[in-house]
């Protein structure tokens, strides 16, 4: 290992640099005199690879960069927190200036857990994208990585190895068996930020915890607090969105995705970014930083490109450097290693208490220790929760905690289904009569067993019955959702958050009530229903509408929420979009950002019909409004309108519900439209001086209701205004559509 040079405060306090701690405590301070903070966070906003490539939508890639630097000023002004950073720097100083580095010999072990925060999508990763990571990090920590081959020759000397382990619990904070994966269901998952870690932590002196979310809140990858910057010690650890974990999955797979994990413990390990305390790369006052190592060249940072000639500070850049933002990281420097190990041997963070001896046998991480496997943890998930009387519907094991083996059983209970129990691992189930029924499942294995019941899980609808065309509900009456004298003709109310739709008085399109969401405060990727009873549509002919008067405001110009409209011809065993509109689109006050509680005025409200001709003929079609929130203010929905009629005009033609919405087209546009008949179906798009400039052959198609992803469908245009034909069996229909810069 390389002897570093000291950082003594009598070397490096040139104001220049800002490198005496002291020094750059009070130059924040003067930079940003804010009230105290009892909690820092170091947010490294890696931002999601694959969101650069690939999407468009959301907030813009670097607006949250100065998010580290604004809370870092703030939180160094408490008198707490910056007591234990000038403790840990100044054990950090005398831990190079005598060189202690030199003794650390042995390998560190740290026990790890990963806290998968999930509501039952993608973001429930598997055990093989975990033990995928837990390889990197270990070769990475252990410079085990092949890829340290590919360092430049310029810093091929001075390469270091941490020589830290990482290892999964085997036993949790009550001494029992894990597998060091636990999994908390929650939309928390949505907007991530320290309120996951309120779902769950385990001792953060024990174990290092990860928590493993959909989205972080403000836009990062992920987040680490460095050691003695958050006064709540369940708050220590790391935040990682899913598709920044491992290289396999649900990550991105890029190198970039590969190492943000490693990034994030290097923070958590005390490091900074190679440019000095801000998280603003690519800013030319970078080079007057420092991030206290010695031997990291100073530089501005680099974002997510890879110039290994780079030399942004008079000297070449250490661009594979881990604690970059570059794509191309390999590498830790030695100095940065020295660093590392003198966190480890303080006791600011509880880093200390992590790799001591008694500690690994407490988490069961010492060396030799073995155990029988575990027991599972009992979990499922249907592929729909609602249908008709007959459906069949498919349940899926999601137990863990235990890798399947011979030993394996499954134990199902199903009121109301056919068969009544079931031995099957993921079994099939008729549910005949109508009602509303409970699920439970025991996994066991050789250790033991545990149950997970689902109370009110599967709703069953009785054929035909409830409402007729024409339906109109314009919530006047008191008794909403219930109907008054037939449960029939009910609507329901559905969320994950404590915040539903509700029927309201404060507002209305017409009459004295409405429905809404206070959408305001509900935490981002929520989504809330409200369904309409079964319709009778058997005699109904196409064209069948559905026609709304719908109010909402943006908060922000990041407010994106989204509003569909779904229906289904099977009591909601499955659903098709016919209606989509998000943030701006959706917006109904002229654009405003209303920060406060929205209430619409009598001129804020706007009509929307939707062609719903799929559902013609059904005896059970149901509606579904779905709100999934996304940070903007609140929704009103009034007088809903259901009709239908025999439309001659689409009698003759075998396509029928042709639509492109919304429109003007965004990544979350669909064309969709209804084949009676099974026909040779192809799409072709026209400029506005009729040069073709896209064209697909779908070949023949059976009769059945079609929505396609308009951005898996059509290239990228440039904006202007575009005619889409849709040639089914020779019968050619067209339809104009608008796309926006």
């Amino acid at each position: 290992m390389l002897n570093c040079c000291n950082r003594g405060f009598l070397k490096i306090n040139t104001p220049e640099h800002i490198k005496n701690f002291s020094n750059f405590i009070h130059f924040f301070k003067l930079l940003h005199p804010m009230k105290l903070k009892t909690a820092i966070l170091f947010l490294s906003f890696i931002f999601p690879f694959v969101s650069f490539s690939q999407h468009t939508h959301g907030a813009s890639g670097g607006e949250h960069l100065c998010g580290t630097d604004s809370l870092y000023r703030l939180a160094l002004t408490n008198p707490e927190v910056r007591k234990q950073r000038e403790e840990l720097e100044k054990f950090t100083q005398y831990f190079l200036e005598n060189k202690l580095y030199e003794q650390e010999k042995d390998v560190k072990v740290i026990p790890i857990v990963f806290h998968v925060i999930h509501n039952y999508g993608e973001e429930n990763i598997t055990k093989a994208q975990i033990l995928d990571v837990v390889r990197i990090i270990n070769e990475d920590f252990k410079l085990l990585n092949a890829d340290q081959s590919n360092v430049i020759s310029q810093f091929q000397g001075i390469i270091g190895n941490p020589q830290i382990e990482f290892r999964l619990a085997r036993k949790d904070p009550n001494g029992q068996c894990t597998d060091g994966i636990t999994r908390t269901v929650s939309t928390l998952t949505f907007s991530a930020s320290d309120n996951v870690k309120d779902l769950i932590s385990w001792n953060t002196n024990k174990y290092l915890n990860i928590w493993v979310v959909d989205k972080i809140e403000s836009g990062a990858g992920g987040y680490s607090y460095l050691p003695g910057t958050t006064i709540n010690a369940n708050y220590r650890g790391i935040v990682v969105v899913h598709s920044q974990l491992g290289s396999i999955g649900t990550s991105t797979g890029s190198n970039f995705a590969a190492r943000t994990l490693t990034h994030e413990i290097g923070h958590f390990f005390n490091l900074m970014h190679p440019w000095g305390y801000s998280n603003e790369p690519g800013v030319s006052t970078n080079c007057s930083m420092d991030d206290d190592v010695t031997d990291t060249p100073n530089t501005i940072g680099t974002l997510l490109t890879c110039n290994l000639a780079q030399n942004t500070c008079n000297s070449l850049d250490n661009v594979q450097n881990y604690m970059d933002y570059a794509t191309c990281a390999i590498m830790f420097t030695q100095g940065q290693v020295s660093r590392m190990l003198a966190a480890l041997n303080s006791t600011v963070g509880g880093l200390s208490y992590l790799w001591q001896p008694s500690n690994l046998i407490a988490t069961g991480t010492n060396d030799g220790y073995s155990t029988a496997q575990c027991a599972p943890k009992a979990d499922f998930i249907a592929n729909s929760t609602r249908g008709c009387a007959g459906a069949t519907i498919n349940f899926t094991d999601l137990s863990y905690n235990a890798d399947v083996d011979g030993s394996w059983t499954w134990n199902w209970t199903f009121t109301g289904g056919t068969p009544a129990t079931s031995t099957q691992q993921n079994p099939s189930i008729t549910y005949n009569t109508p009602g509303t029924y409970n699920v439970s499942l025991t996994a066991a294995n050789s250790t033991g067993s545990t149950t997970k019941t689902k109370t009110q899980y599967i709703k069953i609808a009785p054929i035909g019955g409830g409402e007729n065309v024409p339906v109109a509900e314009g919530f006047e009456n008191a008794s909403f959702p219930s109907h008054p004298s037939d449960a029939t003709k009910s609507w329901t109310i559905e969320g994950t958050s404590s915040v539903k739709w509700e029927r309201t008085t404060v507002t209305s399109a017409s009459g004295v009530a409405c429905i809404r969401l206070r959408n305001l405060n509900i935490a981002a990727g929520n989504v809330n229903t409200f369904t309409s009873p079964n319709i009778d549509m058997t005699n109904i002919s196409s064209p069948i509408n559905i026609s709304f008067k719908v109010a909402y405001a943006q908060k922000n110009n990041a407010s994106v929420d989204k509003l569909r409209v779904l229906v289904s011809k099977n009591c909601g065993l499955t659903w098709q979009p016919r209606y989509s509109r998000i943030g701006v689109g959706l917006a109904t006050n002229g654009g405003a950002y209303v920060a406060t509680n929205f209430v619409p005025t009598a001129t804020q409200w706007r009509e929307e019909t939707v062609s719903i001709n799929v559902l013609a003929n059904s005896p059970n079609a149901i509606i579904q409004f779905e709100m999934t929130s996304e940070g903007g203010n609140n929704i009103y929905i009034d007088n809903i309108n259901i009709t239908g009629a025999v439309g001659m005009d689409e009698q003759s033609s075998p396509v029928a519900e042709f639509q492109i919405y919304p429109n003007p087209v965004s990544y979350d546009s669909y064309i969709s439209f209804y084949l009676k008949e099974s026909k040779p179906v192809s799409l072709r798009v026209y400029d506005m001086i009729g040069k073709a400039v896209f064209q697909e052959d779908m070949g023949i198609l059976p009769a059945s209701a079609y929505d396609k992803a308009i951005n898996e469908t059509i290239p990228t245009l440039k904006s202007g205004v575009y005619i889409l034909e849709l040639n089914a069996g020779g019968v050619k229909t067209s339809k104009k559509f608008v796309v926006l810069e």
